[in-house]
C-alpha cells in the first residue's frame, strides 16, 4: 500500500527587520526609494536626451547605402526609336543588374532659425522638468514629513489610551479588593467595569490608526507596509521661521512654459520664409559587382536648394494662433498661481501663529492637570476621595498630554506648512 507524501509545510516569511528613523534620516531615503521621485527623474534625464535630438537636425547627416537590383526595362519599345527596329526591338529587351554603392551628405544652410530655436527649446524644456521634478521632490519631502508626524501623533494617542486602561485595570482590581473587604458597593464595581469596557473600542481603534500611520509613512519610503518602524521624537518647533525660498518651482516651471511657446512661435514663423540646404552624394553604379569602385561607373551629385514658401492654407497662420492663445493660457495660469502663493504664505504664516499659541496654552493646561493629579493622589492617599475620582483625575492628566503633544506636533505641521508656500523642504 502506497501512502500519500507528507504534505509541503511553507516556511513562514521572515517579517522585515525593524528600520530605525528620525526625520532627517525618513526624508533622505525618500529622496533615494521613492518610486514618484524616481519617475520625475526619469523626466528630466528624457529631457536632456531631446537636447541632443534637436541639436542633430542643425548637424550633417552622412548616410552610405548599398543596393541591388534587377529589372526589365521595356520603355524603349515604346519609343520612336523601338518603331524603327521593327521585329527585331524584342532581341535588345532583358533583365539587367544595377549594383549602386553611395555615399550622401545633407547639411541645412539657413533655416531663419528655425534649428536654433529647436535646441533652445530643448534647453529650456530640459530646464522645465527640473523645475517639476524639485516641484514633485518638495510635494514628496512634505508629505514623508506630514506622514511621520502622523505617526507619531498616533503613538501618542495609543499611549493615552493604554494608560487609561492600565487605569481602568487599577481600579477594578481595588474595586474588588474593596468589595471582597465589604468596603464597596456592587455598583462600584460595575462603574469600573464599564470604564474598562469603554477603553477597549478606543484602544483598538487607536492601534488601527497608527498601523495605517505606519503603512502610509512605509510606502512613502519605499518599504514594505509590514516593516515596524522607530521614529525618533521631535525636539520643539523653531521659534523663528522667517526663511524665503525666493522664485516658486511651479512659478519657474510656468516661466520656462512661456519661453518655449515664445521660441515655438518664432520657429512657426520660419515655417513662413525661405530655406538653403546643401546635399551631396558620390558613389559607383554597374552592372557587376566587379565594376563597382573601378572607373568611369562613378557617380557624384552636388546641389544647393532653395525653397521658398508660396502659399499652405494658412496651415502655419492656425499654428501660430494656436500657439499664441496656449501662451496668454499660461501667462494667466501663471498670475493666478502667484497670488495664490502670496495667499498660501500669508495664510501658513497666521497658522503658525495660531498653532504656538494654542501649544502654550495647551502646555500651561497640562502643568495645571498635572498638579491636579498629584493633589488628587494626595487626597486619595489620606482618603478623602475615592480611587474613582483618583482615576477621574488620571483620565484627565492624559487628555490634557494628549492634548500638549497634539499641540506640539501642530506647530511642526504649521512649519513645514509654511516653508512649503515658501518651496522650501522641510528640513
Amino acid at each position: 500500500m502506497l501512502f500519500p507524501p507528507p504534505a509541503q509545510v511553507a516556511a513562514p516569511s521572515l517579517a522585515p527587520a525593524a528600520q530605525a528613523l528620525d526625520l532627517q534620516a525618513a526624508l533622505q531615503r525618500a529622496k533615494r526609494e521613492n518610486a514618484l521621485l524616481k519617475a520625475a527623474m526619469a523626466r528630466v534625464e528624457e529631457r536632456r536626451s531631446l537636447i541632443t535630438t534637436a541639436r542633430a537636425d542643425a548637424l550633417p547627416q552622412l548616410t552610405a547605402t548599398g543596393d541591388a537590383t534587377r529589372t526589365r526595362d521595356v520603355s524603349i519599345l515604346n519609343s520612336p526609336f523601338g518603331d524603327s527596329l521593327g521585329p527585331d526591338a524584342a532581341n535588345i529587351i532583358h533583365a539587367r543588374y544595377i549594383y549602386t554603392t553611395q555615399l550622401s551628405l545633407s547639411q541645412p544652410i539657413f533655416a531663419w532659425g528655425k534649428l536654433s530655436g529647436a535646441v533652445d527649446a530643448a534647453r529650456i524644456g530640459q530646464t522645465e522638468a527640473q523645475a517639476a521634478f524639485t516641484t514633485a521632490e518638495l510635494d514628496i519631502l512634505h508629505g514623508v514629513a506630514k506622514a511621520y508626524l502622523a505617526v507619531l501623533n498616533a503613538r501618542a494617542q495609543l499611549d493615552v489610551v493604554q494608560v487609561r486602561k492600565d487605569a481602568a485595570l487599577r481600579l477594578l482590581e481595588d474595586i474588588q479588593n474593596k468589595l471582597d473587604a465589604q468596603s464597596a458597593t456592587r455598583l462600584d464595581l460595575l462603574r469600573a467595569q464599564a470604564e474598562l469596557l469603554g477603553v477597549e473600542p478606543e484602544a483598538l481603534q487607536a492601534q488601527a490608526n497608527l498601523q495605517r500611520a505606519l503603512e502610509i509613512l512605509n510606502g512613502q519610503l519605499g518599504l514594505d507596509p509590514r516593516t515596524p518602524l522607530l521614529l525618533t521624537p521631535l525636539p520643539a518647533a523653531p521659534a523663528d521661521e522667517g526663511a524665503d525660498g525666493g522664485l516658486r518651482s511651479e512659478l519657474k516651471q510656468l516661466d520656462e512654459q512661456e519661453r518655449v511657446l515664445r521660441i515655438n512661435d518664432r520657429i512657426l514663423a520660419s515655417d513662413l520664409r525661405p530655406r538653403i540646404d546643401f546635399n551631396a552624394s558620390y558613389g559607383y553604379m554597374a552592372k557587376r559587382t566587379d565594376l563597382l569602385f573601378q572607373d568611369p561607373y562613378d557617380t557624384w551629385r552636388v546641389s544647393l536648394t532653395l525653397k521658398v514658401p508660396i502659399f499652405d492654407g494658412f496651415r502655419t497662420s492656425g499654428r501660430r494662433a494656436q500657439n499664441r492663445a496656449l501662451l496668454e493660457q499660461v501667462r494667466q495660469t501663471r498670475i493666478d498661481l502667484a497670488r495664490q502663493v502670496q495667499v498660501d504664505q500669508q495664510s501658513a504664516q497666521r497658522e503658525l501663529e495660531k498653532s504656538r499659541a494654542l501649544l502654550d496654552a495647551a502646555t500651561k493646561a497640562y502643568d495645571a492637570g498635572l498638579e491636579a493629579l498629584r493633589m488628587s493622589r494626595d487626597s486619595f492617599q489620606e482618603g478623602l476621595i475615592s480611587s474613582l475620582d483618583l482615576l477621574q483625575a488620571e483620565r484627565q492628566e492624559r487628555q490634557l498630554e494628549s492634548q500638549r503633544v497634539q499641540a506640539q506636533l501642530g506647530v511642526w505641521a504649521a512649519t513645514f506648512q509654511l516653508r512649503r508656500a515658501h518651496g522650501l523642504a522641510p528640513l
